[in-house]
């Protein structure tokens, strides 16, 4: 295995498996808040529209808008430095968290986890090329996405252990406190890798325009927008299981907080990888086989219509068995959509956008999907819990039953712009 002309050393394997680390943490720290929800609101006497915002809405805001700007720091800067520091700063917003004593306060620490969170994917997507050659790269981006469904499954498990143990904010202390070991580790052991393009060392003067023209590029590449919008709303039931599944298992379904990661962490973390893995090599076969890199887009475009009698399954089963072989198969379907559209969206791009096009497909998963969809079922909850007591959650996750079908419906016309 070579990277640039020269055998990938140790060093380089063990910094893709601290990007592994850094990742999982990242994705487990993000789930914490979601799978402590009902303690939490009851402690802070927060609604569930409030709830949805600092869990949401303005995570992540600060999330993305940070990751845009984070994105062109990571192309000219000191990545590992740049990461290390992004993963200090969120692991002590994460130990903050356990400080809250309102919904100011609890907004603050996520607005701290979302912007310092930003660093990780950006930063990880910079260095792997520079330490794997084209034929074992997605090998190896393979790796590292996979960390994403270990910090589903890890998050999810501990946190409620931890939680039921010793209460919510001792397990957000202990959790922050892991994450600045991480970052100590960055620091010490990984050195910068040389790059295999040339970066300028110092931002221009004209860094916010430079910004604005790439975003204007890739915008404008046929179907981008509609390929960047049937992401977002292919991410958003997938975004509210995660905000709001596990408040609906102890609503609906009676689990109780210590077991309520052990439920639902193995059906979206397991279910999510399978379906990760399995779309990225059907995809690269049809792209292969047809020529045509927009081929790999047939995977979401049959597996997100495919998903929605599952998400209708999830939201109304009359048991938590059958609500969770829902949840499982909905994963598999809705996570058939990561790997083709943004293997899409990068391929597409000129080779210097590349990063900016993968980060704009984030914003737009985060923004509609992280953002707008846990919100919409969180302000739907508040208005119906009134009349119908805990079916009012359920009947608000309802809402994201057709979901996929936009996003199916977006997609289709991605591919037919394309085509023009």
């Amino acid at each position: 295995m070579t990277a640039g002309g020269k055998a990938v050393s140790p060093a380089a394997r063990w910094t893709l498996f601290l990007l592994f680390l850094t990742n999982m943490l990242s994705v487990g720290d993000r789930t914490l808040l979601g799978v402590v929800t009902e303690p939490v609101r009851h402690d802070l006497a927060l609604s569930d529209t409030q709830m949805s915002l600092a869990n949401g809405l303005l995570f992540v805001l600060f999330n993305l808008v940070g990751g845009l700007l984070i994105a062109r720091l990571v192309d000219r800067g000191n990545r590992m430095r740049i990461l290390a520091l992004g993963v200090a700063g969120w692991s002590i917003s994460t130990a903050a968290t356990g400080l809250a004593h309102g919904f100011l306060g609890l907004s603050l620490a996520r607005i701290g986890v979302g912007i310092g969170e930003a660093t990780a994917f950006p930063a990880a997507m910079s260095l792997i090329p520079d330490l794997f050659r084209p034929h074992v790269r997605g090998t190896a981006v393979a790796v590292f996405q996979s960390s994403t469904f270990v910090g589903i499954v890890g998050g999810t498990v501990l946190a409620g252990v931890l939680a039921a143990a010793l209460g919510w904010r001792s397990m957000f202390f202990i959790c922050g406190a892991a994450g600045v070991v991480l970052a100590a580790v960055l620091l010490i052991t990984v050195r910068e890798p040389e790059r295999d393009t040339p970066s300028k060392d110092e931002l221009p003067a004209s860094w916010l325009a430079d910004l604005a023209a790439g975003v204007r590029r890739v915008a404008s590449a046929p179907g981008f927008v509609t390929l960047a919008l049937a992401f977002g709303v292919a991410a958003m039931m997938t975004a509210v299981l995660g905000a709001w599944g596990p408040a609906f298992l102890q609503r609906l379904h009676g689990v109780p907080l210590d077991q309520v990661g052990i439920v639902i962490g193995p059906a979206v973390g397991i279910g999510g990888m399978a379906g990760t893995i399995l779309s990225g090599a059907l995809a690269d076969r049809l792209a292969r086989r047809s020529g045509t890199p927009s081929a790999m887009l047939r995977v979401p475009l049959f597996a997100l219509p495919l998903s929605t009698p599952f998400v209708a399954g999830f939201v109304f089963a009359p048991t938590l068995t059958l609500t969770m072989i829902s949840a499982a198969v909905m994963n598999v379907l809705l996570s058939c959509a990561f790997v083709p559209c943004v293997n899409y969206a990068v391929t597409r791009a000129d080779p210097g956008d590349r990063g900016l096009a993968s980060t704009i497909m984030l914003v737009s998963s985060g923004l509609i999907g992280g953002a707008l969809g846990p919100f919409i079922v969180g302000v739907l909850s508040d208005h119906l819990t009134p009349d119908f007591g805990a079916e009012g959650l359920r009947l608000a996750i309802s809402a994201m039953i057709v979901t996929p079908l936009v996003a199916a419906a977006f997609l289709l016309a991605a591919i037919r712009r394309e085509r023009l």
